[in-house]
């Protein structure tokens, strides 16, 4: 039996922390080796980030891999910023990198190296403030195409980036402007003419917990990735978690009884990787508390109704309502809110659920139909929700439960209320 060391973080890579997705890993692997640039398509916690760290891992030697997290960027600068400080491991990179910035850091390049990589990436920014981002992003990516080996920059968060420069700090689609729209339209326009200048010698790979095809489509800016390969991450197979489950188990001496890891499987409904982690180290926990390692399909759900789905489940699944937010804004949150509430109590939303939900927040005719249309494709394209006979349900069961249980009490459904 495999071993397999439990998951602790935002990601991991290695033969003893990354399970399975060798079909995935081969497959963007062929991608970057013939030249593409690709957008990974994926839903919240399935191992976007994971995957593009061991796929990095798996080609050392053969590309040079940066990346860049823009989790907290909110402007190209930001960007430029991060990109060179993701040279640093690399000797030679980083070379370029300080001759491409020089004069922008003031500072000889002993006085660079005794900076820690926050403070240069701190002053790259203050520097880009007085002069064109457009030219030093350039004249950076210039220099790493002229690399021997070839580079890979896996960019992580930028749907998250070109969301804040749409939106502003509120994250409102009411605070599109024409203005914002043309900021977001120039920094994705300037990638992707980089990426087709620097075809053979760059590929980018794209990523976030956000999904990146509805911003782009609120702002009318779709076209600027239709360079990008589409590369869709789905969540595991039963087999696979089962199999992840069993490799834990055997790590960290637990006994599963018949029928347990299948449970497991059952009760989360979607095995998004992070899910079935999380559910195991629930198990773990409760197990050595007691002081029995034997698990049995029972102690799967009394783990599930007690530990999954309490205060501390709600801690680690909360990412799912704030990246909510982030998406919609506050001003249409309620709405959203309601109609995810509606599918979890009842366990489907209907037209007619829609119709009540959209008139008791006081949306009518075009405007109920295309701000409706508009959150059902993002909870669609960001893995909430699947349209099936007669509405839209839940893709996960866990998800579901832990909905319910946050938001589901003195809830009132839709075709119930009454006037």
């Amino acid at each position: 039996m495999a071993k397999l060391i439990q998951a602790h973080g935002n990601w991991v890579c290695g033969e003893d922390r990354f399970w399975n997705r060798t079909a995935e890993i081969e497959l963007l692997t062929r991608c970057l080796d013939e030249g593409a640039c690709v957008y990974l398509v994926a839903q919240r916690r399935i191992g976007k980030t994971s995957l593009m760290r061991e796929t990095s891992r798996r080609m050392e030697g053969r590309f040079v891999c940066l990346h860049v997290d823009l989790q907290d960027a909110s402007t190209p600068l930001d960007f430029i910023a991060a990109l060179s400080a993701a040279t640093h491991p690399h000797k030679s990179l980083w070379g370029k990198t300080k001759e491409v910035f020089g004069n922008v850091l003031g500072m000889a390049g002993s006085a660079i190296e005794s900076l820690q990589i926050q403070e240069i990436q701190l002053k790259i920014r203050e520097g880009l403030l007085q002069g064109n981002w457009e030219s030093k992003g350039a004249q950076l990516l210039e220099a790493l195409a002229a690399n021997e080996k070839p580079v890979v920059v896996f960019m992580d968060e930028v749907p998250v980036m070109v969301n804040r420069i749409l939106k502003g700090p509120e994250h409102e689609a009411a605070d599109i402007t024409p203005e914002r729209i043309a900021a977001a339209d120039s920094f994705m326009s300037w990638l992707r003419a980089q990426t087709i200048r620097h075809n053979g010698k760059i590929r980018f790979v794209v990523t976030g917990s956000i999904g990146f095809e509805p911003i782009l489509r609120q702002a009318g800016l779709s076209a600027t990735i239709n360079n990008f390969r589409a590369f869709t991450l789905d969540p595991w197979g039963p087999e696979t978690a089962i199999g992840c489950l069993r490799a834990l188990a055997d790590t960290y001496g637990i006994r599963f009884q018949d029928g347990a890891p299948e449970r497991v499987v059952e009760r989360l409904g979607s095995c998004i990787p992070h899910h079935v982690q999380m559910f195991f180290g629930h198990i773990q926990e409760t197990c050595a508390k007691r002081g029995d390692r034997m698990c049995s399909a029972e102690d799967v759900d009394r783990v599930y109704e007690e530990r999954m789905l309490s205060t501390r489940g709600h801690a680690e699944l909360s990412t799912f309502e704030e990246r909510l937010k982030m998406m919609v804004g506050k001003s249409i949150l309620p709405f959203v809110l309601d109609l995810l509430t509606e599918a979890a109590s009842v366990g489907i939303l209907t037209e007619k659920a829609v119709a009540v939900i959209q008139q008791d927040h006081g949306l009518a005719g075009r405007e109920a139909a295309d701000r409706t249309r508009e959150v059902i494709e993002i909870l669609e394209h960001d893995g909430y929700l699947q349209h099936g006979p007669g509405g839209f349900t839940f893709v996960s069961r866990l998800l579901r439960d832990w909905w319910k249980r946050r938001f589901g009490f003195g809830y009132v459904a839709a075709l119930q209320r009454g006037g």
